[in-house]
């Protein structure tokens, strides 16, 4: 008899416990939603045979960097995994004799492929209702999802969660007991900062109006294959995500392509995976990144790539926002991350409701990012006289854009 010594919270518990079709995690941050239906998963597997699980999320990068990963680490963590059964170019597992496959939306036709027994939707807000019908249509047992509530509005509130055989299962940081005592901290610190934040992510409540910072940017399939300046702005982290962005602006609109977003990664991993996104022929144009980490832009250098520090001046992140504000931004669909992040990037307002001049610290790394790459007040002095000269030939207006303290 194989026997498993799982930490598991009570939400396990109440996803195993749900007889219905569909099983809805709505719930916080680190509310342990994802941990718990991974188990639930894992036991379910074990206890039969000759069952396929698809665990889908929206984009290929955004798999891999997060519940692909996170489902590994815990058939490791339990002594189940063998490499003979993994399969990593077709992106499936085999335990106990099913088959448990990691799909993103990427390729359309992963839609319209097999059947299944089980559908796991990671993060199902990222996803549009005509994905979850063409998945939906195609799974014959059970469908799961888990989403934290940030949208105001959503499919998953109309179409889904009022169905007979909907089951919604709420949580929150606090259901999760073995959440380190500093990411507890962090959570409740919304509960001071921003009450739309610590309603969404700290009490798992579905998102109110907001004084969102952005409001000028759409979706976009792909970047422009012609532009006139092409950058990178890279926010640097490890148990937040560090992210690299893709900028290219032409005719004064900025567009945006998120590269890497990934939480854990060392350096030497950030530098394995900029050599494998940006092309060989790219590598001229600079890569702006927070001159807080200057170890790690010094490594970066060394590694071969353009890489300049961004200075931060006492009101850089409000100087770079007002120059983002009057422009277009257009974000392409794959750059899931972020989307989530502009969505709610906000301002602070304080207890008695007014709006001030500072960002909510939160989920705010691409969008830092963002702000480096659209700044041109880099610690290079060679670089700062560079392109100020090649500045001059671009219109007033765009140096909105580039020019100031970000």
């Amino acid at each position: 008899m194989l026997i498993l010594k799982m930490k598991a919270t009570r939400i396990l518990q109440r996803n195993e416990n749900a007889a219905t079709r569909i099983i809805c995690n709505e719930g916080g941050a680190r509310s342990s939603k994802t941990t718990s239906i991974a188990q639930k998963y894992i036991l379910k597997l074990l206890r039969r045979t000759g069952k396929v699980l698809t665990i889908a999320r929206k984009t290929g990068p955004s798999l891999a960097s997060s519940v692909m990963r996170d489902f590994f680490g815990l058939l490791k963590e339990y002594g189940l995994y063998s490499q003979e059964n993994h399969n990593k170019s077709e992106k499936t597992y085999i335990l106990h004799g099913n088959i448990i496959e990691f799909i993103s939306m990427d390729d359309p036709q992963k839609k319209r492929g097999a059947k299944r027994n089980y559908l796991w939707l990671n993060e199902a807000n990222e996803f549009i209702y005509e994905d979850f019908m063409q998945l939906n249509m195609r799974t014959s047992e059970e469908v799961t999802l888990d989403y934290n509530p940030s949208a105001e509005y959503h499919w998953i509130y109309d179409h889904i969660i009022p169905r007979p055989d909907c089951t919604l299962i709420k949580s929150t940081y606090k259901d999760n007991p073995f959440l380190a005592a500093s990411l507890v901290k962090e959570i409740e610190l919304l509960r001071s900062t921003d009450q739309n934040y610590w309603c969404v992510y700290g009490l798992g409540e579905r998102a109110k109006s907001t004084t969102t910072i952005y409001s000028n940017w759409d979706i976009i399939p792909f970047l422009p294959a012609q532009f006139d300046d092409l950058i990178y702005g890279v926010d640097f982290g490890y148990n937040n995500p560090s992210v690299l962005l893709e900028v290219r602006i032409k005719d004064r609109e900025v567009y945006i392509q998120e590269k890497i977003y990934a939480n854990k990664l060392t350096n030497s991993d950030f530098i394995r995976g900029m050599g494998e996104v940006i092309p060989q022929e790219f590598r001229r144009y600079f890569i702006k990144a927070d001159s807080a980490e200057p170890g790690r832009i010094q490594e970066i250098a060394e590694a071969g790539f353009n890489v300049l520090s961004i200075k931060k001046g006492p009101n850089s992140i409000k100087d770079g926002i007002d120059a983002l504000k009057r422009v277009k931004l257009h974000i392409t669909a794959d750059s899931v991350n972020t989307i989530k992040e502009i969505k709610g990037y906000k301002w602070k307002v304080d207890r008695d409701g007014h709006v001030l001049d500072e960002t909510v610290k939160f989920y705010d790394h691409a969008c830092d990012a963002l702000r480096y790459a659209c700044s041109l007040d880099s610690e290079d002095e060679k670089y700062e006289s560079q392109e100020v000269v090649a500045m001059d030939e671009v219109e007033p207006e765009f140096e909105r854009v580039t020019i100031g303290d970000y």
